[in-house]
């Protein structure tokens, strides 16, 4: 499910790059997208002398801007959670779009969930006795720590969904008020988004179900949205794809926990855990189908919690 996630941040950014900008780079103007996929010549290829051999890095989003009259390279990096190579990952990347775009660029990391992982900027590049070769500077930005304001103010409605991973975004009343800023900016294709990042937060039984309601009279917008129907489509695809059983059993069980993905969250993982032991194709298909008819979250989950009381039985 990581693509999904990738998928969401970059269709915010997309949407609303102007109000990424007025985050990242104040007063920055947007110019155009460049290509994700760099290249970079090999090492075998240079001693050989040989025609280029490259490989392909792939940065989440790359888009050049005009900063203070000034051509340069905005690279941003999304993250669910820390990665100890971040650092060179990010200055891999860096070196790599400089020298082939010929432009000085911006390196931008944003973390979404608190992590011990989490490397600090700069990062060095040291010689084998300790002295540093390469030193490099990113911006490192944990959502956690921002306040909760940055997200509500005027010019920055593209960002609302993230709002509730910010320092004091686990509250009633700041989902309300993202809500409330959603709707009246006609922003509603980002509800699927900020309920699927609500849901990383209001983890508990209780947050969970209120979450659930108060994003339940908006279903019809979230059952219509882009992440939804990506996410119901893409397995069947797959399957096709492949045409094989195993293919339709994968095929099966990334739609069902597609599904939850956007409708439920917090039920994802009990979801996984409950049908890793069911293989028979025309099961899972019982399984999914029985999913889709429930209402609630509750339901939902009694029905999944069955199914282990089910395979006990048997």
């Amino acid at each position: 499910m990581a693509k999904i996630w990738d998928d969401m941040l970059k269709r915010m950014f997309s949407a609303n790059p102007q109000h990424f900008l007025n985050w990242l780079a104040p007063n920055a103007v947007l110019l155009h997208e460049l290509s994700s996929e760099l290249k970079t010549q090999t090492l075998s290829g240079l001693q050989a002398q040989q025609p280029e051999e490259t490989r392909d890095l792939t940065a989440d989003l790359l888009y050049v801007i005009l900063w203070y009259d000034v051509k340069i390279i905005l690279h941003i990096e999304f993250q669910r959670r820390g990665d100890k190579e971040m650092g060179k990952r990010l200055w891999q990347y860096n070196t790599t779009a400089t020298i082939n775009k010929g432009m000085p660029v911006y390196s931008v990391v944003i973390y979404l969930r608190k992590d011990r992982k989490i490397e600090e900027p700069p990062y060095i590049e040291k010689l084998p006795n300790g002295n540093p070769l390469h030193i490099f500077f990113y911006e490192a930005i944990k959502l956690w720590e921002l306040p909760t304001e940055v997200f509500l103010q005027p010019g920055m409605e593209g960002l609302l969904p993230l709002v509730t991973l910010t320092h004091d975004g686990k509250r009633r009343e700041v989902v309300d008020e993202m809500i409330q800023h959603l709707v009246a900016s006609h922003n509603n294709h980002l509800l699927s988004m900020a309920y699927t990042f609500a849901a990383l937060v209001f983890d508990k039984p209780g947050e969970q179900q209120w979450l659930i309601e108060r994003f339940e009279m908006y279903k019809k917008d979230l059952e219509e949205s882009w992440a939804y129907q990506r996410i119901l489509n893409e397995g069947l695809e797959k399957g096709l794809e492949k045409g094989l059983e195993k293919g339709q059993r994968e095929t099966l069980r990334e739609t069902l926990v597609g599904f939850l993905h956007v409708r439920y969250p917090m039920l994802v993982e009990l979801s996984q855990e409950q049908i890793r032991g069911i293989s028979e194709i025309k099961r899972l298909q019982e399984i999914l189908n029985t999913v889709f008819s429930l209402q609630t979250a509750g339901e939902v989950e009694e029905y999944l919690l069955s199914l282990h009381d089910d395979a006990t039985k048997n």
